[in-house]
């Protein structure tokens, strides 16, 4: 009986992602996920990565106050990149090398007086 139940739930757990992941339209040719109350697009070219936020609307949320840090898996290795604003809804940082098209990590953003939230890139 514990058996169907858990494989239910598994079941319902891998039906229900995928729905919610196709909604979120990319506006600068990145990745995007879901992390809280934003969108989350990440765009990595050459040593750069572009971290850009929105609402669940896709409107761009000014990035003033916001701090950010990206956390690549680089050529195997952990690699820590912190973003900073850099325009009007877009957080910045430089990696210490090459980043490949499209990293995979975790974007880690902070409001301003507000909860962290994490945007997963797999």
């Amino acid at each position: 009986m514990t058996s169907r139940i858990l494989a239910a739930l598994m079941i319902g757990l891998f039906v229900t992602i995928p729905a919610t992941a196709h909604d979120i339209k990319t506006q600068h040719g990145g990745r995007a996920v879901e992390a809280g109350e934003y969108h989350v697009e990440m765009v990595a070219k050459g040593g750069t990565i572009d971290v850009f936020l929105a609402d669940h609307n896709n409107k761009a949320i000014p990035a003033s106050g916001h701090k950010g840090v990206a956390i690549l898996v680089i050529d195997g290795k952990s690699q820590r990149i912190v973003l900073e604003p850099a325009g009007a809804a877009r957080l910045s940082g430089k990696a210490a090398g090459a980043l490949p098209a499209s990293p995979k990590g975790v974007v880690q953003i902070t409001p301003p007086g507000g909860k962290a939230v994490q945007a997963r890139f797999n």
